[in-house]
Formats: structure tokens, sequence, C-alpha cells
């Protein structure tokens, strides 16, 4: 039952890298594939109270995050989802691996970007650190050859799906 729900992580990472959006039928449907399973469980109802708290506290974390504009809200939904699937004994050691992922995978759009660009590191360092300080409104950035540039767009379901595959093999 596992395997189905892996499979919809990936389906739903390949649509937020792909189209910067999360359905929430492939949301519903893996959550679902997490309720069946809890049925299988030697304690069903202690496997629900343990999930439910778990897709809670990561359901709340997230939207309080999107609430700041750090997240966006398919990524709350699957965070919840995710939650769910883990319980509550298994949040602390995925968030480790999905902060320490979002690093990784970040560093390389930031790579990634800069190749596209032709940005200098120091350019990079600047527009990224105005974005920092002024939050949402430092959403265009003026670069030296006055041109516009737009900020950076991560899909986060990617980053949340490797960090959860380093969490599990590791």
């Amino acid at each position: 039952m596992n395997y189905l729900v892996w499979f919809g992580l990936v389906v739903i990472a390949v649509t937020d890298a792909r189209e910067h959006r999360i359905p929430n039928v492939y949301l519903l449907i893996t959550l679902l594939v997490c309720v069946i399973n809890g049925f299988f469980q030697p304690d069903p109802l202690d496997v629900f109270l343990n999930s439910l708290s778990g897709g809670a506290i990561f359901f709340v974390s997230a939207l309080l995050l999107h609430f700041i504009r750090i997240m966006a809200p398919g990524d709350v939904k699957l965070l919840g989802v995710v939650g769910f699937w883990l319980g509550w004994g298994q949040l602390l050691n995925a968030t480790v691996w999905i902060a320490l992922s979002s690093v990784v995978v970040g560093l390389l759009y930031a790579l990634f970007n800069r190749v596209q660009t032709g940005s200098t590191l120091k350019q990079l360092i600047k527009k990224y650190s105005m974005m920092l300080a002024y939050g949402s409104q430092a959403s265009l950035v003026m670069t030296n050859g006055g041109s516009i540039e737009k900020k950076l767009r991560m899909p986060f379901a990617p980053v949340v799906v490797i960090g959860l595959a380093m969490f599990h093999y590791f």
C-alpha cells in the first residue's frame, strides 16, 4: 500500500515541477490511500489518531508559512497529507530531511538560474538579500542593466518527495 502512496507523491511532484500547481484530486487520492492503509494496521484507531495529529501539525505549520507568503496553498495541503501519512512520531526527522533537500535543491535552482541569466555572484547575492529583506514587495528587482527580472520560483513538491525519500532511506 505504501507503494501507492509513493506513486501518488511522485505524480504530485512531477505535476508541480511541470505546472507549478498541485491538483486537489491527486492529494485526495493519496490521502484516501493513506486512510485505507490505516485500516489494515493492527490497531487502526491508534494509527488514525497518530496520523490525524501528524497531519494537523504539518498542516497548521505550513499554513502559518503560507500566511507570511513563504509557501503556496498546494504545498500546505501536500504537507498535511504527508503529515497524515507519517504520523506524529516521525515528523521531526522528516522535517530535517525535507529542510536539507530544500537547501540542496534551492542551491541547484540558484546555480541553474545563474547559468541561464549570466548574472554574476555579486548580483545574485544582492538580489536575494533584497528579497529576504523586503519579502513579497521585492518580487521585481532592478538589475544593473536596468531590466526587470522576475524572482526565482522553485516548486516545493519535488523537494518534499526528495526529502521523504532521504528520510526513508537513511
